[in-house]
């Protein structure tokens, strides 16, 4: 049997834009703009007809954080294409059986055209939809032999298998599939001021919420306790467009008393005890899908000198990081300066790992020895050392921004002394 997919693409289309309730955007039509505009320009200096994304990391930057939910990455059994060209944008997605998920789409992102991926397929194929419609649609589309973009290089994932990808190739032999991450890289690099903007209330958030841990957290108290409180205290405080996850990053270690519960998720009955030294590696506060990532430690009762060192230690090695922050600089350089902290204080030199990282892990900025991407303004990426130990995991982390003389913090810095919690 053979399928008519131009007929079958058809089968839902009544529903894209019938007329139901308004669900907002993400972000605005100004803001989705200026996101084709600078993939556009992209793209030319790669020589790309179509810029091909079919993960939800990336595809969700262009549509939506929630709409399409089912990207192959997040649902195997469908797939979801968003496909950019000179003049036009296009997401292909499955319908579903009764075409919903276009309806929903529609009112979720500023896609100026939705179609359908169709749910047919041969067996002994097991997904719903089959790969031999996309030479089709790229047809469709004048791409038959053109030279397109996909999601293979550094820092990239596909949101299709790669037999698929192989199978298509085969497809498609006049047309040129090829690395688009120099594209995804870059954009995923800079920012656009809308998500800087996201990211600092996100940080500054997250700041505040780590702020009342000392004012919360008391003796005696459980995890799942003190995780319900803090909460409550974000949702007193922060309104529309801003959440909290208290679950994740966790760390408590407290060697004297035998019961430490290294870096964890679960919500669990421990008690807190004095002595005990908290880290969470994140705030858990999330502003309009953007998350603030910003890591604290702290103590129960009167640190030992041991806790203070380490503490001091991770602090210094921060602001030495901090300082490197300038266009010209690379990401090497960067590290560089945490290693000379650490070995100013006769700490072992690093074997392996990164010590900060870009907003999105597909833009490549990890702080890193190996990494000699060099800074630029509109950069925007965390200093984050660590040392981990039976006192206790330092993990101190703040965010930075990359101007045009040097940087800027996008929130109140870590303490310069470990915030004592009342014993």
């Amino acid at each position: 049997m053979k399928f008519d997919y131009a007929v079958l693409s058809e089968a839902y289309t009544e529903w894209i834009d019938y007329p139901t309730y308004d669900l907002g955007h993400d972000f605005s039509k100004e803001e989705y703009e200026l996101r084709l505009a600078r993939a556009r320009e992209l793209m030319v200096q790669e020589e790309l007809d179509a810029l091909v994304v079919t993960s939800s990391t990336i595809g969700q930057w262009f549509t939506s954080f929630l709409e399409p939910h089912e990207w192959h990455d997040q649902c195997q059994a469908r797939s979801a294409w968003f496909i950019l060209t000179p003049t036009d944008d296009y997401l292909y997605m499955t319908p579903t059986a009764c075409g919903e998920h276009f309806n929903t789409t529609r009112r979720s992102t500023w896609v100026t055209h939705i179609r359908a991926i169709v749910e047919r397929a041969h067996w002994p194929r097991h997904e719903i939809w089959d790969i031999a419609q996309m030479p089709w649609v790229f047809a469709e589309l004048g791409l038959e032999r053109g030279r397109l973009g996909f999601e293979l290089g550094d820092c990239m994932t596909m949101g299709i298998s790669f037999n698929d990808f192989m199978r298509l190739k085969q497809l498609m032999p006049h047309a040129q599939l090829v690395d688009e991450s120099p594209v995804i890289r870059r954009l995923m690099q800079i920012p656009t001021p809308e998500e800087v903007s996201r990211v600092r209330k996100a940080c500054q958030a997250g700041v505040w919420i780590h702020e009342q841990v000392p004012h919360i957290l008391r003796p005696g108290m459980t995890e799942k306790e003190f995780r319900r409180k803090l909460e409550k205290a974000f949702a007193a405080q922060f309104g529309e467009g801003y959440s909290y996850l208290s679950d994740s990053a966790w760390d408590i270690r407290n060697p004297e008393g035998g019961d430490s519960s290294f870096f964890h998720y679960v919500a669990t009955d421990r008690k807190f005890r004095k002595g005990d030294t908290i880290c969470r590696g994140w705030s858990g506060a999330i502003y309009r899908g953007y998350i603030g990532d910003v890591d604290r430690v702290w103590c129960i009762g009167e640190p030992p000198e041991i806790v203070k060192k380490w503490y001091r230690v991770n602090w210094e090695c921060v602001r030495a990081m901090e300082e490197m922050i300038k266009p010209g600089n690379t990401f090497s350089d960067i590290y560089a300066a945490c290693a000379r902290g650490e070995k100013k204080h006769g700490l072992p030199e690093r074997p392996v790992g990164r010590v900060g990282h870009g907003v999105r892990n597909t833009s490549g900025l990890s702080v890193h020895p190996d990494n000699h991407t060099v800074l630029e303004p509109g950069m925007l990426f965390s200093c984050e050392p660590m040392f981990g130990n039976e006192w206790g995991f330092f993990d101190l982390e703040d965010q930075f921004l990359v101007t045009e003389t040097g940087y800027e913090a996008l929130h109140k810095r870590a303490p310069e002394q470990i915030p004592v919690i009342k014993a």
